[in-house]
């Protein structure tokens, strides 16, 4: 068995408005009464030895406390994943961090250590999947909180912004085939079409 990372720690970001989704997917019932938000915890408490959950409404997910997370309050009013990012990064206990959507059921253990294994010496490591950079499957360093913030207060929304400022890895496609070859770590949940989908691959 791989051992636990205890020098970062695992972010899931929950604060999302789900519009597309119809309701708010992190609960949405994944297998049996497991919900979606429970099994991206489990795959991260299988990698991570401190996890945090960043949520808009705190209460509405303390029956992940049982599980042994953190919640974290998103610092931001307004729904984007540069606050979550940012929220995220200001409360974990550990220079660097790992962050995934809530909605990334098939997060695939060896990208992530892998990413984890490449970050020395960056403040970011994100990988590249068809062409497209997937800052919601990434490594991130502290380092990165003073320019998130300016971008926040600018409303600079897009992550994509960062890697252009703060010293980035890019993990290239070739470079993630050989950890997850068909790119189920990147398999989100955007849709209701989405999410049967996901379950299929289950």
């Amino acid at each position: 068995m791989a051992e636990i990372i205890k020098q970062a720690t695992g972010i899931i970001l929950a604060g999302g408005a789900s519009s597309r989704f119809g309701s708010n997917k992190a609960l949405a019932c994944w297998k049996g009464e497991e919900k979606l938000v429970e099994r991206v915890c489990g795959v991260m408490q299988s990698l991570f030895a401190q996890n945090v959950v960043v949520v808009k409404d705190i209460p509405r997910f303390s029956f992940l406390e049982k599980l042994g997370v953190v919640l974290s309050q998103d610092l931001f009013a307004e729904t984007h994943s540069l606050g979550g990012l940012c929220s995220g990064l200001d409360c974990a206990p550990t220079e660097r961090a790992f962050v995934c959507g809530c909605d990334m059921p098939h997060l695939q253990p060896a990208l992530v250590r892998a990413l984890w294994e490449a970050s020395a010496g960056y403040d970011a490591v994100v990988p590249v999947w068809q062409g497209r950079l997937q800052p919601l499957c990434g490594v991130y360093s502290k380092s990165c909180l003073g320019v998130l913030r300016s971008m926040a207060r600018e409303r600079r929304f897009k992550i994509q912004e960062l890697f252009g400022i703060v010293r980035t890895r890019f993990f290239q496609e070739e470079e993630v085939r050989a950890h997850d070859a068909r790119g189920l770590s990147f398999c989100d949940v955007d849709t209701q079409e989405d999410f049967l989908k996901a379950k299929a691959i289950a």
